[in-house]
């Protein structure tokens, strides 16, 4: 039997449990115009886990309208399909506008689907070239690791470090460390020196979680 999909009207999805949207919110950087390439892979991720990613990347359906010569029983069937639709895609361009600050935004403000504003952000932002590498590496190198706030500092500098590998751009794991460790204030000299005079140069990385450091989780373990 051949079965229509009308349109109907787009109807405000449920959004996910508070445990889910705890996971999204942790899981996924905002979208801020200079992180796209690490903010589309985390995103694709999250939207691949909820079964939303191909509705959101090449699923557009344009759902004719039923017939009125059709039987009520398919236009119910089709009206509740085309709400299951909308509502995963509701699900998916709820995910990606919880992700992306204000002037990115409105970019996607006037978009329709998921699957438009998905669109119109990787038109704006995926084009990587020599002068983005190389703001993603100077901003790397540049970072400083305060003392007001190391968590974040040290984030950001690890995004650098991702934008700059999903540009196929790789940085080995000892020079990310090194870098890292440069980045520390003189006044906690000791712990690089400690991290450099204990552990072995196969397990110097960005993360330094080896030993009692956990200088990314913890960058300044008793020291502060």
């Amino acid at each position: 039997m051949l079965t229509y999909i009308y349109g109907s009207p787009r109807s405000p999805s449920k959004m996910s449990t508070s445990n889910e949207l705890s996971l999204l919110t942790t899981s996924i950087s905002i979208l801020d115009r200079s992180n796209y390439l690490v903010w589309e892979s985390q995103m694709k991720a999250w939207l691949r886990s909820k079964g939303l990613l191909q509705i959101t990347i090449r699923n557009e359906k344009k759902f004719p309208q039923v017939p009125d010569t059709e039987s009520t029983t398919i236009k119910q069937a089709n009206w509740k399909a085309q709400m299951e639709w909308d509502n995963k895609d509701d699900q998916a361009y709820g995910s990606i506008l919880l992700h992306v600050n204000l002037s990115v935004a409105v970019l996607v403000a006037s978009s329709a689907t998921a699957m438009a504003a998905w669109v119109a952000l990787r038109a704006a932002f995926a084009q990587t070239g020599p002068s983005a590498v190389f703001t993603k590496f100077k901003n790397a190198i540049s970072q400083k690791i305060s003392m007001a706030n190391p968590a974040l500092n040290i984030m950001a500098m690890n995004e650098n470090f991702q934008c700059l590998m999903a540009a196929s751009v790789s940085i080995p794991e000892i020079v990310q460390a090194m870098i890292l460790l440069n980045a520390m204030l003189k006044e906690y000299d000791g712990i690089a020196q400690t991290t450099l005079q204990t552990q072995e140069q196969s397990k110097l990385t960005f993360n330094l979680g080896v030993g009692n450091h956990h200088i990314l989780l913890n960058p300044f373990g008793n020291a502060m």
